[in-house]
């Protein structure tokens, strides 16, 4: 019973790990989730990287200032939808290199979705016909 106690107890030694969160997301995510918005530009990239020498970080890269950064790129932008992430890293155990990159349409919110009419469409539905 010892053996299989200190086998037990090597294995949990062995396989210890660590856990980082990557990212919060704050507001409501899914298909049927999106506000009504206006797309004012796709293609809308922010990226925001961070290093550590010797293992002493010395910025962690972050996720909230990627998406400032995409939103402050396309004037009156609040928002971004459609949104692409991709993370990268350089590691060489001396200087250490990772970033955050996201991607995604620019919009702002609108209080109800207008559709233009077309040109000599514009019916009164006061008047009599």
């Amino acid at each position: 019973m010892r053996v299989v106690t200190r086998a037990a107890l090597a294995v949990c030694l062995v396989t210890v790990g660590c856990a980082a969160r990557v990212a919060t997301l704050p507001g409501v995510l899914g298909a049927e989730a999106y506000p009504p918005t206006m797309v004012l530009a796709t293609g809308a990239t922010g990226e925001d990287c961070g290093s550590s020498i010797l293992l002493v970080r010395l910025h962690r890269p972050s996720l909230a200032d990627a998406v400032a950064r995409a939103i402050a790129s396309v004037p009156e932008a609040t928002l971004l939808t459609d949104v692409q992430i991709d993370a990268t890293a350089f590691l060489t155990g001396i200087y250490n290199r990772g970033c955050v990159r996201v991607k995604g349409s620019a919009a702002k919110l609108v209080s109800s979705v207008v559709v233009p009419m077309p040109e000599g469409h514009h019916e009164h539905h006061d008047e009599p016909r």
